[in-house]
């Protein structure tokens, strides 16, 4: 089970997707992926009117579409770039070009992870557990699915703890466990945040080098963190 966020988090979104879409494949019916925000992010921006180069000028160091661009292709575009924004003031017609092109080159090179991501689902639900990227609407109890919004299930915050009406252990990601740490007085950990009720994950990989794993044994019904 996989939580979401492989794009635009690290230096090679492409090459993330592309591992998990492999591990997915490579075990049909046994591995799930979910949709995190980034992932819902960059595919809206791909759908988004080209004249719109906000999630293009957001990707810091242009880290996330140079991990889908072949060195050439990427310089070039880049130049082009940098004359849209050239003097701090954005020239919005070209910078409307050069992300129409971007997105191209990108669809054009990766059809079938684009196409996987679109796919993905936005949750996974086991007897024990609800899995999704970021949260559900608790308030709403056994009847959150049809009352929780889409955005909620990747964008929710901030997160609901303690013990929830759900029925199940929901086990997110999304949020920094840093912060749900530092509450109750535990500084810098990057540890799982565990309550009565959820699971949460995100140890900020990107600037801590600490990446969570739960493992849970249906049988024993038991749970270990890596």
């Amino acid at each position: 089970m996989f939580l979401g966020d492989y794009v635009d988090r690290g230096s090679d979104s492409a090459g993330v997707v592309a591992a998990v879409k492999e591990v997915c494949d490579d075990h049909p019916g046994q591995v799930v992926a979910l949709a995190g925000n980034h992932e819902t992010w960059f595919i809206n921006w791909l759908d988004d009117d080209d004249e719109d180069a906000s999630w293009l000028l957001a990707d810091l160091g242009f880290r996330t579409v140079r991990s889908f661009l072949p060195a050439d292709v990427y310089e070039r575009v880049a130049a082009e770039l940098a004359e849209a924004i050239e003097g701090g003031s954005i020239d919005a017609d070209l910078a409307g070009q050069v992300n129409a092109a971007i997105k191209r080159e990108i669809v054009s090179r990766h059809g079938d992870l684009i196409a996987w991501l679109r796919r993905r689902p936005m949750f996974h639900e086991t007897d024990t557990h609800l899995y999704v990227h970021a949260g559900v609407d608790e308030a709403a109890g056994r009847m959150w699915k049809s009352m929780t919004p889409t955005e909620m299930l990747n964008e929710k915050f901030p997160p609901t703890l303690g013990p929830n009406r759900i029925g199940k252990i929901i086990v997110a990601g999304h949020t920094g466990v840093g912060a749900l740490h530092a509450k109750q007085g535990r500084l810098k950990c990057w540890d799982p945040y565990v309550d009565a009720g959820h699971v949460y994950l995100d140890g900020r990989v990107e600037t801590t080098g600490v990446l969570n794993v739960m493992k849970y044994d249906a049988k024993t019904r038991e749970t270990t963190f890596l």
